[in-house]
């Protein structure tokens, strides 16, 4: 059946919506002429990246309604006039069909709330409500076991809606990065230190959750090893809070950029993609290199289960070390000190990495 007006609901962060990349192609495949709308949150206090700054210029979404989402006394006590006004709105566009892209982790409240919920906004048509993954279960086993990417439980889903997906793992360039965002990088890189024709690699060394940090000691020897023996060029990229620690890697590199924080989300998406290789932390930087189709050695915490937010699609590398205190979930490690991400060595992720580049005439690795 063909859709006029679709509604696709999705919520989280960058990386959130960097994985879901697949399941947006996917809707706009299906449907090429349907006007695509996104609803999505806004978390009252919070800065994180807006779906609008990611998906802007992609030709997968055409509009974005928001809600505010907000956990203070007043924004609770708010919350059900606010959910009123936004039936409201979405019974005004008349919309033919949801699709149903909840990240992975919702219960069967949810899902009961939100269909019904959509259904009071006159949606009939809803698609990717089966099929889902539940949340796991808080006893938790060690080792844990590997988990599918949530990439594609977005796919499985909408698969078992009826929908055409791609193959599991099968990744591409959905952004449609412009000439102008490529531009902006030529200027930025233009008002610092010429590059000399080297090799650009990515590194990630930041993360606003403190257990997923790689200690920048390490990135600081892992670098230097590779400028030793390959001659690369590396550019730090994150967000604003990660300027700082850029700007003091760089320094002792003694050559690199920091686009952390000097650029923006598209432009950076646009440095990235001059990138050989990206190295960091578990963070959404790490899914805007895999979105522009840079392949990524990820630095991971077994915070979570193993598998969930790898870098998707073939040809990464993922450092990951099974603990029995794994799935903990925190967010800031004092108990065990880190002792996961710790267990990440500098001499193996060099090994990885010198694996990516041709070997270079007259440099021993």
């Amino acid at each position: 059946m063909s859709y006029r007006k679709i509604l696709i609901y999705h919520i989280g962060s960058l990386g959130d919506t960097l994985v879901a990349l697949p399941a947006f192609k996917a809707v706009r495949d299906n449907y090429p002429h349907a006007r695509i709308t996104l609803l999505t949150d806004i978390q009252n206090g919070e800065k994180r990246v807006q779906c609008e700054e990611i998906l802007r210029g992609s030709d997968l979404v055409d509009e974005y309604i928001y809600y505010l989402y907000d956990r203070s006394f007043l924004g609770k006590a708010l919350r059900s006039i606010r959910m009123i006004e936004l039936l409201v709105l979405l019974r005004r566009q008349r919309f033919d069909a949801l699709m149903y892209l909840f990240p992975s982790g919702a219960n069967n409240p949810r899902l009961k709330r939100d269909r019904l919920f959509f259904k009071s906004a006159g949606i009939k048509n809803i698609f990717g409500m089966s099929g889902f993954v539940m949340k796991q279960q808080s006893v938790l086993s060690h080792p844990l076991p590997m988990v599918t990417h949530v990439s594609d439980q977005l796919l499985a889903r909408l698969a078992d809606s009826g929908l055409v997906v791609p193959a599991s793992g099968e990744s591409g360039r959905y952004l449609n990065i412009s000439a102008s965002e490529r531009a902006a990088v030529d200027r930025f890189a233009k008002n610092e230190p010429a590059d000399g024709g080297r090799t650009w690699i990515a590194i990630g060394p930041g993360s606003k959750m403190p257990a997923k940090v790689w200690p920048k000691e390490r990135f600081k020897e892992l670098v230097q090893r590779l400028i030793d023996t390959h001659d690369v060029w590396p550019v730090v990229f994150g967000g604003p809070e990660d300027a700082a620690i850029g700007q003091e890697l760089i320094s002792q590199w003694g050559r690199g950029y920091v686009a952390a924080g000097n650029l923006g989300v598209r432009e950076a998406l646009a440095a990235l993609e001059r990138c050989a290789l990206y190295i960091g932390n578990d963070t959404g930087t790490l899914h805007m290199a895999v979105s522009v189709g840079v392949k990524c050695i990820g630095l991971y915490s077994a915070r979570d289960y193993p598998g969930l937010w790898y870098p998707y699609g073939p040809g990464h590398t993922v450092f990951r070390y099974s603990l029995p205190c794994e799935g903990c979930m925190k967010e800031i490690c004092i108990d065990n000190k880190m002792a996961c991400i710790l267990s990440i060595g500098v001499d193996e992720v060099y090994e990885a990495a010198v694996g990516y580049f041709p070997a270079r005439k007259g440099l021993t690795v």
